[in-house]
């Protein structure tokens, strides 16, 4: 497999129009929009106003539960704009003309997609728990009168359970890969996707791991941009916005936050488009033995 060739192919893919309206589903789905709550007058003078915990867990209990059901909400609309791409992505691939009316095809396995990335999110959800619950119980038991350092055991356990997080979601996420794939593109049931994703792991894991340095080294070249362009953007906008922005919303009307927002929104739209177009032209070749070929051009 030629790796760099899914990345130039895929760049191509990036300045598709239709595939933009399903990149910012995807993107405006993921993110949890309800964090804008934060900066309701109403809900911050309420919390300043609490005296006790208990007063102030019920002054954010109505926010907590608003962003519970938006982020909801942006989950099921983020899976169905992956599906979404999954499937114009092969379309277009395939040669064919694709349509927004066409991405809606693909989200006719939207409740499959569901259940998969709620399976693979549950070790996600059992690692964070019991690291919330061992760290918990470590601090409850440190003892400060002690001659040795009490916090250096909680920061080796802190940084394990990071560790242990951070190769969990890994796993998952590369199990994603293929179940979402053969969900969209070949229409199987989600034990058997699943079943596929691990096999595809086993046989293609030189294949992930080379298709996942690059997009290291991409995320490197882009860290290094946002350090030579986006600091001193946020830097000038901290410093035209007002001490209490923050508190009273402000800071929204300010257009170079309003212009950081449409940055950071086309970087990610961009970004999503990348990945799910490099992941399912390599699941393509992966799958070369029983996907349709492509038809070849003319002039080739």
């Amino acid at each position: 497999m030629r790796h760099w060739q899914l990345f130039t192919n895929s760049f191509g893919k990036m300045l598709h129009p239709v595939l933009w309206v399903y990149g910012l589903v995807v993107v405006l789905g993921s993110s949890n929009l309800g964090v804008f709550f934060l900066f309701n007058d109403q809900t911050l003078r309420n919390l300043s106003q609490a005296a006790t915990p208990q007063a102030i867990l019920t002054s954010l209990t109505p926010l907590f539960a608003i962003l519970i059901i938006l982020g909801v909400i942006g989950f099921v609309f983020a899976t169905f704009g992956g599906a979404a791409l999954i499937h114009l992505i092969n379309q277009l691939e395939m040669r064919e003309r694709v349509t927004v009316g066409m991405g809606l095809d693909g989200g006719e396995k939207i409740f499959q997609l569901l259940v998969v990335r709620m399976l693979l999110i549950l070790p996600n959800l059992l690692v964070a728990i019991l690291a919330v619950a061992l760290v918990w119980g470590q601090v409850s038991r440190i003892d400060l009168t002690s001659p040795a350092n009490p916090l250096s055991a909680l920061f080796g356990g802190f940084c394990g359970f990071l560790l242990i997080a951070f190769l969990v979601n890994l796993l998952t996420s590369a199990l994603s890969v293929g179940a979402e794939r053969a969900i969209v593109i070949e229409k199987m049931p989600v034990g058997k996707a699943l079943g596929l994703s691990w096999q595809l792991l086993a046989t293609q894991l030189g294949d992930f791991i080379m298709i996942g340095l690059i997009f290291l080294g991409l995320s490197f070249l882009v860290g290094v941009l946002f350090s030579c362009v986006g600091q001193p953007l946020l830097a000038l906008m901290f410093s035209t916005a007002s001490p209490s922005a923050m508190l009273t919303g402000s800071l929204l009307s300010n257009p170079i936050v309003l212009l950081s927002i449409a940055v950071g929104l086309i970087g990610n739209m961009l970004t999503t488009i990348l990945g799910t177009s490099v992941w399912t032209l390599a699941y393509r070749q992966w799958r070369s033995d029983r996907l349709p070929a492509p038809p070849r051009d003319d002039f080739e």
